[in-house]
């Protein structure tokens, strides 16, 4: 008999979505879209960045490491 274990990672989401909700609601991306323009070879906006940074922040509010990988 084989017994194969699979690691699972498990995270609630607790607020995320209502951080994402009023993020939306106070049009964050947009407004720092208007400042921060970007090129046209993109895959994501300034804006959208720092929401899911924002919405990070206070649902994990550990400091941030290796944001970039």
């Amino acid at each position: 008999m084989n017994v194969e274990i699979a690691p699972v990672v498990e995270r609630r989401l607790v607020a995320l979505p209502a951080s994402a909700e009023f993020l939306r609601r106070l049009d964050v991306a947009g407004i720092i879209d208007e400042l921060c323009p970007v090129r046209q070879v993109k895959h994501l906006t300034h804006g959208q960045v720092v929401e899911v940074l924002i919405a990070n922040r206070l649902s994990a509010p550990a400091p941030l490491v290796r944001v970039g990988d």
